[in-house]
């Protein structure tokens, strides 16, 4: 009988807990743009054995009031909470989550605390040109984005509170987005997975390998079958570029 995997609550992040996982070593993950925490609670068991998986409780868009420096708080108090994580770490995020695991990796630097390997899919390099041009309407974000991206649920059409409600969500992570400025400053000294399905629109072959210049070790672009979001028929092939 396949093993349930919940969510287990502490400052600043959440564990999927269920069956021992078997390995220390740690995947914590990042939201994309109007995605939630237990996005990745369906990660824990075929990472069984290789990660224990968490997930990031804060989100940029809180900060968002502190204009210019809220994404240095928001990097600042993400890595205080995974400081009492124990073991390697790897961090990996997608699309926003992708700045919200790099700016947090170079955070936990200044806070003395090493990782394994940084891994990011579907987003350009941190410095690179990005595709910023979504309405602030919520019902309008979300018709935008699942016609160019896709991932949006067909039955969240049907119920037009609920499709407000995520667009607001998804307004503010936009809005957040377009208030980060990536600061210059020493490459990273971890290694650096780049990914991206081939079918994304939302990044460009200069713009993924613009990351390269975010670490002084070794860099990897991996491109894999899918779009910016990938189904459960593609995600396999993400999750054996982790390690």
């Amino acid at each position: 009988m396949p093993q349930a995997y919940t969510m287990s609550t502490q400052p600043g992040l959440y564990r999927f807990t269920g069956a021992p996982a078997g390995a220390n070593a740690n995947l914590v993950c990042f939201c994309h743009a109007g995605g939630a925490p237990n996005t990745y609670q369906s990660w824990a068991a075929p990472l069984a054995g290789r990660f224990q998986v968490w997930a990031a409780r804060l989100n940029p868009r809180d900060f968002a009031e502190l204009g210019s420096t809220g994404w240095d708080r928001y990097a600042e108090l993400q890595a205080q909470a995974l400081l009492a994580v124990d073991g390697p770490i790897t961090l990996y995020g997608h699309s926003m989550g992708s700045i919200a695991a790099y700016e947090t990796a170079r955070a936990l630097r200044r806070l003395g605390r090493d990782i394994d390997r940084l891994v990011v899919s579907g987003r350009n390099a941190p410095d690179a040109e990005h595709d910023h041009d979504f309405p602030d309407d919520p019902i309008a974000m979300v018709r935008a984005v699942h016609d160019r991206y896709g991932g949006i649920p067909e039955q969240l059409f049907d119920e037009p509170e609920l499709m407000k409600l995520f667009g607001t969500a998804m307004v503010a992570d936009f809005q957040t987005i377009r208030a980060y400025t990536h600061v210059p400053g020493t490459p990273l000294a971890v290694p650096l997975t780049v990914v991206a399905g081939e079918s994304d629109p939302a990044v460009t072959e200069e713009g993924l390998q613009a990351w390269s210049a975010h670490t002084n070790a070794e860099f990897r672009l991996e491109r894999v079958q899918g779009g910016h979001f990938l189904t459960d028929i593609e995600r396999p092939a993400l999750l054996a570029l982790l390690d």
